[in-house]
């Protein structure tokens, strides 16, 4: 509550208590003042209800957004006949149908092994290790096409990197398309060299270079019987056919063998006994999204009718009983949902259709019996009663998405408008506080200026009184 000076204490002198009538006086004053801090309150309150709708409003946008999406009826639900062969997931581009898939060989990384040492600290030998990842071909000695993109990398090995150990660290550390480690067999230590990826595009020949001696040799392979690490591994291509189709690919993961499905090969199939892989309309993300937009209509409808309930046995309004605004907003949003639209469909041309009506109390609610029925009924475009396809068809969700968008975004928008009028009456009430600030401040100043005058005037009869009282008294005091 705003307030004037305080008031100070006059009144010694004659008894008068003039702090006392001023405050009294003052607080008759305050009435002004109180209603401007009432609704100032109340201006508070209703921004704050406006806020709280305007969220809601944001919600029920989204959804309706998600129901004007040709994305939401366009997937499709990957289901694999015995997932422990592969396993598939979908993208956008998915479209609905049957595929036999045969996993006939995994793809593998190239594993390499070298000969044995006594420990992970023995030196092995000085030089240098040159790393290429690319193809063999199968000519005696064969040969060998680096891989396009690729570049060759040499590691310097030295005194402070020559054991098994220090070369296990210098390849990792060299980022070459390679990992090592080193495995012990029992009675020796040796190193494990394997490819990053899989596939025969991504094989590995390592060359060497040695200085002081010949021990770094036992690290080279050339793809060839003469080298010193052994191949225990043979790099190898994933082969899958698919509907009859030989498919072969560097990696267990398949992006690209059926539109929009990614494939993950665990385990070859038995002969002539492809998989079945199905894909089919994703009803349940259509499910969700009907069920998320009746939901956040329903938040909206219970938000408005708490903002404007008036209870006529006591007579108790609410925040923003009689509000035409939200009112309206209420009746546009029952008009948007009750919307009838052209889909060239016999007997889906509005929300009643697909399942979704109104209960006596004002809220949605979806008959998943009617809705599942239309959504597993192969011969009906559901996305054509919500998704605007053309001028003059423009689908539910399209009317919703577009009229509550116009509710709450830019300058014009419903509730920013009221938003916009309850801040300048903020300002108004804000210049008039301070006016009456002004006001209280003067009239109290008047006010104490007055009954200090006669607190003063009051003391000074007082003293008269008592000067007099004495001379009388002495008069009659010489008389005697």
């Amino acid at each position: 509550m705003a307030t004037v000076g305080t008031i100070s204490s006059p009144g010694i002198g004659s008894g008068l208590n003039v702090k006392d009538l001023v405050s009294n006086l003052m607080a008759t004053e305050q009435g002004p003042m109180n209603t401007i801090l009432k609704q100032e309150a109340t201006d508070q309150a209703k921004l704050s209800a406006f806020g709280t709708l305007k969220g809601a409003l944001g919600t029920l946008q989204t959804a309706a957004s998600t129901l004007n999406m040709s994305s939401t009826f366009a997937s499709v639900a990957a289901n694999v006949a015995d997932s422990s062969y592969f396993t598939a997931s979908t993208s956008g581009t998915a479209v609905a149908g049957d595929y036999n898939i045969q996993v006939k060989a995994l793809a593998a990384s190239q594993k390499l092994m070298s000969s044995g040492f006594s420990d992970p600290t023995t030196v092995v030998g000085d030089g240098t290790l040159t790393i290429d990842i690319g193809k063999y071909d199968t000519a005696t000695p064969p040969g060998f096409t680096a891989k396009s993109g690729s570049t060759a990398v040499t590691i310097t090995i030295g005194p402070d990197n020559h054991t098994l150990a220090g070369i296990r660290d210098a390849i990792n550390g060299a980022n070459a398309g390679i990992s090592a480690s080193i495995v012990n067999d029992g009675t020796t230590s040796r190193l494990s060299i394997t490819t990053k990826d899989s596939g025969t595009a991504n094989q590995v020949r390592i060359g060497v270079a040695t200085s002081g001696g010949s021990g770094l040799s036992a690290l080279a392979y050339n793809g060839g019987a003469a080298t010193g690490l052994t191949q225990n591994v043979a790099a190898a291509d994933a082969h899958l056919v698919v509907d009859g189709l030989d498919i072969y690919k560097s990696s267990n993961t398949v992006t690209d063998a059926v539109q929009g499905i990614t494939l993950n090969l665990l385990k070859t199939t038995p002969d002539a006994t492809p998989d079945k892989l199905s894909l089919t309309p994703d009803t349940n993300k259509i499910r969700s999204a009907i069920d998320s937009f009746v939901s956040a209509y329903n938040a909206v409808h219970a938000q408005i009718g708490q903002l404007t309930a008036y209870d006529a046995s006591t007579g108790t309004a609410s925040l923003l009983t009689g509000d035409s605004t939200t009112t309206g907003i209420d009746a546009k949003l029952r008009s948007m949902v009750t919307s009838t639209v052209a889909t060239g469909i016999p007997g889906l041309t509005s929300l009643t259709d697909i399942g979704v009506g109104f209960q006596l109390d004002g809220t949605l609610k979806v008959d998943t019996d009617k809705r599942d029925r239309v959504l597993n009924d192969p011969t009906i475009d559901v996305k054509k009663l919500f998704v605007k396809s053309s001028d003059t068809m423009v689908g539910v969700g399209s009317i919703m998405n577009t009229g509550v968008s116009a509710m709450i975004f830019g300058n014009n928008a419903t509730i920013n408008q009221k938003v916009d009028n309850l801040n300048a009456d903020f300002k108004q009430l804000e210049k008039r506080k301070t006016d009456e600030t002004a006001r209280l401040q003067q009239v109290q100043d008047r006010y104490t200026l007055q009954y200090s005058s006669l607190d003063t005037l009051i003391a000074s009869m007082n003293k008269t009184q008592s000067y007099l009282t004495q001379q009388l008294a002495a008069l009659k005091a010489n008389s005697a």
